[in-house]
């Protein structure tokens, strides 16, 4: 067992000796355990608050949208590509025509967006695009404030989803995040394997490529699959 050795004043060690004589303790030893267990299950207590509601650790994070961001590492992965003349939005189809689901991609003519993540979470921020409408900046400002609500109110929880959205006019593609913050990027992945699905990306991504070559190339960070949807803007 690890020994702990402390210097204290004359005047806490009289006081120690006092209690240690009422009887309550055997030694100050045994003292010091017992304060020391008190304190660590108040320190673990406080963990806990930092670890279930939104609000700065010490360290300064928040716990919870760490934990969407995770969270938007689940689900089907889908890849973002600009190409020569547009902008290329591919994912797997994992439904096989049995099931319905809600479409991952939305378009307009004018924007393209989707989400990965968890689905109730992703597909309310869809609902929120599709009514969105005017400049680029505009539509990115009002996207973050959809995120940035759920990290700033008390009874809520972050967003456990990550979205994209490419631009016609501008043909860009910014990602977001939990958080709200986003980036621009030509090419991206969100969802399950995504890192890896860069990796691939990484390797034979040009921006002179045409529609086909981007499809070819997505699907082949994705790993082939033999059902896939996607949307070209």
């Amino acid at each position: 067992m690890s020994e702990i050795r402390i210097v204290i004043p004359d005047k806490v060690d009289r006081y120690l000796d006092s209690l240690v004589r009422t009887g309550m303790f055997s030694s100050k030893a045994e003292l010091f355990r017992a304060a020391l267990m008190e304190y660590l299950e108040e320190i673990s207590s406080v963990a806990k608050d930092y670890d279930s509601k939104l609000m700065f650790s010490p360290e300064g994070r928040i716990y919870q949208l760490e934990y969407a961001k995770e969270a938007s590492l689940r689900g089907v992965p889908v890849v973002a590509i600009t190409y020569s003349s547009g902008i290329l939005f591919v994912h797997p189809d994992l439904n096989n025509g049995n099931t319905g689901y809600a479409d991952k991609i939305y378009s307009n003519g004018e924007i393209i967006a989707t989400f990965a993540g968890l689905a109730a979470d992703g597909l309310y921020v869809m609902s929120k695009i599709r009514e969105m409408k005017g400049e680029m900046q505009n539509i990115l400002f009002e996207i973050s404030k959809i995120f940035w609500e759920f990290t700033t109110k008390m009874e809520y929880r972050p967003l456990g989803a990550s979205v994209m959205v490419g631009f016609r006019k501008e043909k860009k593609i910014a990602v977001f995040d939990p958080s709200g913050s986003y980036h621009f990027a030509n090419y991206w992945a969100i969802g399950d394997r995504e890192k890896d699905i860069m990796e691939n990306l990484a390797k034979g991504y040009r921006k002179d490529m045409g529609k086909e070559e981007a499809l070819k190339l997505a699907l082949n960070a994705l790993g082939n699959p033999t059902k896939y949807k996607f949307e070209t803007l």
